[in-house]
């Protein structure tokens, strides 16, 4: 992959503000809940102006979806090592592996409460949960149906399908939340996609 010319220094400057925005909002977000964090709270955290928070972000939901966009491209920056699994069953637990691990390392429950809590508002139109385009949908329809095209996966449409095992995968992390990180996220979730969710989606009944 080609890279691309060197950023300068204003370039680096605003990447580094609105990171500093988005860490410092999420941070603030675990400590207090989303509704009881205003603007003003977080760019004195930040050490920024307001106007420099609305040169990155519109509200404080756009927050929230810009988590969602860099857990995605986690996804993207896997995809390929994903695919380098044998076959449809290993893509998928590849997946879910590296699933698991971010939201371990780089989430936490309380981090994760705060999107789902976000996504369930009823005054916010941007549901990125169920979005069909958002890039972890694609990966793992991509990987159903090439299962499907060697008889590995069942029939289907993969788009549904998908959708259907991240469902599964998000009622495990809603308890995961609610347990406040008590259970093992990656080997009880690993278990519970194995013996259950890919089960499921298998054509075969898969043994240990």
């Amino acid at each position: 992959m080609e890279e691309g010319p060197p950023l300068t220094r204003r370039k680096l400057q605003a990447r580094e503000t609105r990171k500093r925005i988005l860490e410092t909002a999420l941070s603030l977000f675990r400590e207090k809940g989303f509704d009881q964090v205003s603007i003003d709270e977080i760019t004195s955290g930040a050490g920024v102006s307001k106007g420099s928070f609305y040169t990155y972000f519109q509200t404080k939901s756009d927050i929230i979806i810009e988590e969602f966009h860099r857990i995605d491209s986690f996804y993207e920056k896997k995809e390929a090592a994903i695919f380098r699994n044998p076959d449809a069953v290993a893509r998928l637990i590849a997946f879910t592996r590296y699933q698991l691990d971010y939201i371990h390392k780089h989430m936490g429950f309380r981090t994760l409460s705060i999107l789902y809590i976000n996504q369930m508002s009823t005054f916010y139109d941007q549901k990125i949960l169920s979005n069909r385009e958002r890039s972890l949908v694609r990966i793992v329809s991509r990987i159903i149906a090439e299962g499907q095209a060697v008889g590995q996966l069942r029939s289907g449409d993969p788009v549904e399908l998908a959708e259907w095992m991240n469902r599964c995968m998000r009622g495990f992390f809603l308890d995961w939340a609610i347990s406040k990180g008590t259970i093992d996220i990656r080997k009880d979730g690993m278990r519970f996609f194995s013996e259950f969710v890919l089960s499921a989606l298998c054509t075969k009944q898969l043994h240990a």
